[in-house]
């Protein structure tokens, strides 16, 4: 296989990571992933389901799977599959018609993603409020206990609890998940701020975040 032909190989892999991927980027609130052609998988989705991404990305926020968001939105299950399935075929096929992809190829490439599509339509995203971004809580809770990352991390790693290196370094539990909480607030007051958010929004994921930041405090390594 020559060198043109593993990239677009590679560039129609990736097409078919836009579309296992589609919910799960919305979902992080990243933007849309673009594969070969430039055309947006997740703005597809979205568009057969007659949602903005946006409005896409808040309903997978909040656990619902893109079967359940299809009903909901009174479409079939099987109607978005093969909305999925076309959009990546159409990438496919100008890659086969500008010499980048076999025939061969493609077919190969879409019976793999046809076999991972019930999979894709009915996996739940975790809320987002479950599963709080590491690196912009490490800050926070570094400071907090007077250590640098690098320090926390190695605490971390020798299997203690968040709640066992606060008592250890003269903090508490409760006063290191209070820091937790305020920054994630800081953060999502901006949001209500530019309007990306609304007051009531803000309000419960705080309040599933807090549900949940015990577990996360006293979960270890081990």
């Amino acid at each position: 296989m020559n060198t043109r032909s593993k990239k677009a190989l590679a560039a129609a892999g990736a097409t078919l990571a836009v579309a296992a991927g589609a919910g799960g980027a919305l979902a992080a609130g990243g933007k849309s992933t673009r594969g070969p052609a430039r055309h947006p998988g997740p703005v597809a989705i979205a568009s057969y389901l007659g949602l903005t991404p946006a409005q896409l990305r808040q309903q997978l926020r909040s656990g619902k799977t893109l079967a359940q968001i299809a009903v909901a939105q009174g479409k079939t299950v099987a109607g978005l599959e093969n909305a999925i399935y076309a959009d990546v075929q159409t990438h496919l096929d100008r890659a086969v018609a500008n010499g980048t992809l076999t025939k061969v190829q493609e077919q190969t490439l879409l019976a793999r993603l046809k076999s991972r599509l019930d999979d894709l339509v009915n996996h739940a995203f975790p809320k987002v409020a479950d599963r709080p971004h590491r690196a912009r809580l490490a800050a926070p809770v570094s400071a907090y206990l007077g250590l640098t990352p690098a320090q926390l991390r190695m605490e971390l790693r020798a299997g203690k609890s968040l709640a066992q290196i606060a008592t250890e370094h003269g903090k508490t539990a409760a006063g290191l998940k209070a820091a937790i909480l305020a920054k994630v607030k800081a953060r999502l007051d901006k949001a209500v701020a530019t309007r990306r958010l609304t007051a009531a929004q803000e309000t419960a994921l705080l309040d599933r975040l807090s549900a949940h930041l015990d577990e996360l405090l006293n979960r270890s390594r081990r």
